[in-house]
């Protein structure tokens, strides 16, 4: 069986773009540091801003600053996944609604032909759940691997990254 190319392009949207990256990572981090359940309740609530923020395109939402808000959540989830503290899910939830929300609104498609456009938003939808699971999963893996040293190492890169990176924008 071959997959339509939109929904391949799709799948590989929310991990080709930086901004998207780097957030996936850092809401990763921070699911993966709680518990089972409250780590698949954080992917739930990212799912569904996912959802919300791709139908927003599907409907033909103008240009937003979507990709200010991924990075300053990427800085928010890396500084709190560095400090290594455990978030609780009542404060957790709403960033990762607002990251899915943009990082949805983040992902326009780049066809022309409706199809295929769909077929890229459905492709973006689960790659991007897809990605921010694998993500929360090593993370709980990798937890606790010398006293939790090695996911304070990447939320401090990825708090880094996203600091830079919107420097950078707002600089110019």
């Amino acid at each position: 069986m071959v997959l339509p190319a939109g929904i391949v392009g799709g799948l590989m949207l929310p991990v080709s773009r930086p901004a998207h990256v780097v957030t996936l990572l850092g809401l990763g981090l921070i699911a993966g540091r709680n518990v089972l359940r409250a780590g698949a309740a954080i992917v739930a609530v990212f799912a569904l801003g996912l959802a919300a923020g791709l139908s927003a395109i599907a409907w033909g939402v103008g240009e937003t600053p979507a990709s200010d808000v991924l990075l300053a959540s990427a800085t928010l989830c890396g500084l709190v996944a560095a400090a290594g503290v455990t978030v609780p899910v009542l404060l957790a939830m709403p960033v990762a609604l607002v990251s899915g929300v943009a990082l949805g609104l983040d992902s326009p498609p780049q066809s022309i032909l409706l199809g295929e456009a769909v077929a890229t938003l459905i492709g973006t939808g689960c790659g991007g759940i897809g990605a921010l699971a694998m993500i929360a999963f090593a993370a709980c893996a990798i937890a606790p691997w010398h006293r939790g040293i090695v996911l304070r190492v990447a939320g401090s890169w990825g708090a880094a990254i996203a600091i830079l990176a919107l420097a950078l924008r707002w600089a110019s």
